[in-house]
């Protein structure tokens, strides 16, 4: 990873924006992170310049926005059961080991209150398409907040309508029912 700075921490808070995947990250990135925050407050205070300390506030800001989309993504693997993905730092790890284990505790306790009806249940089938792919697609944020995705070509999936009438229209898909 190359040495922290302004244009580089505003690339990873980019990515981590404009992606469903956390972008890869180097284990000690927190403590890099902290120190150069360290550094430049050190600078902008002792020489009083306001654009250094402007740019002090934006590297904070900064910081705090990849932090914060970083811990909704680990959420939502925890969530989604997924492996743990490589770049993590230790933090991360922790934090998404112990949401997992969490989640699943949660999941547990409540299926063995809950009683299993779903059997019973009509299929939610009225409320999904079946679509065929006619291109890859990346993951991507649904309408409902969650992660969709990734697609290949030619592969046939089953969606939300909303998520599939998205699809189709765009030209990406073409409907199997």
């Amino acid at each position: 990873m190359e040495p922290l700075s302004y244009s580089f921490l505003r690339e990873i808070q980019k990515k981590e924006s404009d992606s469903a995947k956390l972008t890869a990250l180097d284990e000690n990135f927190y403590v890099e992170a902290a120190n150069f925050l360290k550094k430049k407050r050190e600078e902008a205070f002792s020489t009083g310049s306001i654009l250094a300390i402007r740019e002090y506030e934006n590297i904070k800001k900064i910081i705090s926005t990849i932090k914060e989309k970083r811990e909704e993504k680990l959420v939502l693997i925890a969530l989604r059961s997924e492996s743990i993905p490589t770049g993590l730092t230790p933090e991360e790890i922790e934090l998404l080991e112990g949401l997992s284990h969490c989640v699943g505790k949660f999941r547990t306790r409540i299926s063995a209150v809950l009683p299993s009806e779903e059997n019973n249940l009509p299929r939610a089938r009225s409320r999904t398409s079946r679509v065929k792919m006619l291109k890859d697609v990346e993951p991507y944020k649904g309408l409902d907040n969650n992660i969709y995705g990734p697609f290949k070509n030619g592969e046939e999936v089953e969606l939300p309508k909303e998520e599939a009438e998205w699809l189709l229209k765009a030209g990406m898909a073409e409907s199997t029912s």
